[in-house]
């Protein structure tokens, strides 16, 4: 099935207008933790429909997730629903019952296990001919998962489906099992490796997210009772260029937050990088000097989007 070349070839926005940095897991049948959610303060808070519920609750944990949204005010987080993946026998059903009965208080859907570009189109056109019969505007987002080495492979053929889509999410649980990797520690780091075990999977998701303009967000961290392990893990991710990570427990959110987000020292030399080398270009010159250290186009960049993010996060 062909891609769409204009969604290939979309520049990367340079601004962030809302931040992942924080995406907190909520079961998806359980009401309580479903309130509950919408005072942790994370970024994104999404609905689970897939690993979280159990085979014969799934059904009619979609009613229950659909009344939370229609009732939980989740103020200024994005608000996400997993549903279940291509495969399986819920997610047509998933789709139908969260588009029809609470489109209006949804921002995205997050696809599972996406393996082709062919399971992504079949999530596009449904979605599409739902939001026809109900006459909106309103466009729901996309956030796909890739948790399958065949999903790796054809990655950019993914990103390439459609421009709904928001996020590329690495999922190391399933990643690890399918890959054979012998590990039962979700997404944990692996101190016998040589190195950062997911380097080659989550740098290949930045690249991917970067070549259409989306978010990339590393996975969970399984041992809540870990902040120590769990700030790493999330350090590796962002020095890879990822933009958030999840959380499945709320201690874990305050520290994605901090992480994510640029310290006050970085934000400000940002702002002052950026002033010089405006006076540098303002004199006629393509290049300038700040605390010893050359200052050109390429650290312009950088320090913009430093910058953006900083001021998305509340920096003044």
């Amino acid at each position: 099935m062909p891609t769409n070349p204009f969604r290939a070839t979309a520049a990367a926005p340079a601004t962030p207008s809302r931040l992942r940095r924080s995406c907190l897991a909520v079961p998806g049948s359980d009401p309580k933790m479903l309130r509950w959610a919408a005072d942790v303060g994370a970024d994104q808070v999404f609905l689970d429909l897939e690993d979280a519920v159990a085979p014969h609750e799934k059904k009619g944990a979609r009613a229950t997730v659909v009344e939370a949204l229609n009732d939980v005010d989740y103020g200024d987080a994005i608000v996400v629903v997993r549903v279940n993946d291509a495969t399986t026998r819920y997610m047509y059903d998933d789709i139908i019952e969260l588009v029809r009965g609470a489109h209006a208080r949804l921002d995205c859907l997050m696809i599972p296990k996406v393996q082709d570009a062919g399971q992504l189109w079949f999530v596009e056109n449904l979605v599409t001919q739902l939001e026809l019969d109900l006459e909106t505007d309103k466009r729901l987002g996309l956030e796909v998962q890739i948790e399958t080495g065949t999903g790796s492979i054809n990655m950019s053929e993914i990103a390439a489906v459609t421009d709904r889509i928001q996020t590329l999410i690495f999922g190391p649980g399933d990643y690890a099992a399918n890959q054979g990797v012998p590990q039962l520690d979700l997404g944990m780091i692996e101190r016998d490796y040589p190195g950062h075990q997911w380097h080659y999977i989550m740098a290949q998701i930045v690249n991917n997210a970067r070549a259409v303009g989306c978010d990339a967000i590393d996975g969970p961290y399984g041992d809540y009772g870990d902040p120590d392990g769990y700030r790493e893990s999330a350090m590796r991710a962002k020095l890879l260029g990822m933009d958030g990570k999840w959380c499945i427990h709320p201690s874990q959110v305050q520290i994605a937050n901090e992480v994510f987000t640029p310290s006050e020292e970085q934000f400000t030399y940002a702002r002052r990088m950026l002033e010089a080398y405006q006076e540098a270009i303002d004199a006629g010159r393509g290049a300038a000097s700040l605390d010893g250290k050359m200052i050109d186009e390429a650290s312009r960049k950088m320090a913009e989007k430093l910058v953006a993010r900083g001021r998305a996060a509340g920096l003044a």
